[in-house]
């Protein structure tokens, strides 16, 4: 199986829901684009939480190679989480997806599952200090 998500040139679209503290489900839309030259690799993208009014949720990834063969490293700047270190380790039709804030209150695990080369299911949770935070679900659809 070919992954294309991270490792092709692509715009995303995603539709799905949030889940809040007290499991509320949210409405959530998205857009992800993925940048992969010389020069940089990187994933800039928002999830924008239909509620009233929309709250957004943006992140720019910079994501680089390690020496194992299906581990990427990447580090983000959120402006409510501060910066976020992870790593997106392929693993059959999945990325799996852990990471942690600086500081350590912050973590969280992500999983993209690929359906087809144009489509993958969503699904993440966040922590602060150990208690769930939020989780969400989308479907990714290549533009």
């Amino acid at each position: 199986m070919k992954h294309t998500y991270f490792l092709e040139n692509m715009e995303w679209t995603a539709d799905g829901f949030y889940y809040d503290e007290e499991e509320r489900r949210i409405p959530l839309t998205g857009q992800v684009r993925v940048v992969r030259n010389e020069t940089e690799w990187s994933l800039d993208g928002f999830l924008e939480v239909q509620t009233d009014p929309p709250v957004r949720f943006t992140n720019r990834y910079s994501i680089r190679p390690t020496e194992k063969k299906l581990t990427l490293e990447w580090e983000s700047f959120n402006p409510a989480l501060g910066t976020l270190k992870g790593t997106f380790e392929f693993i059959g039709e999945s990325i799996v997806s852990y990471y942690q804030s600086e500081d350590e209150t912050y973590t969280g695990t992500e999983i993209l599952t690929e359906k087809d080369e144009k489509t993958y299911y969503n699904t993440g949770v966040s922590f602060r200090n150990g208690k769930k935070m939020s989780a969400w679900t989308a479907l990714l659809t290549a533009r």
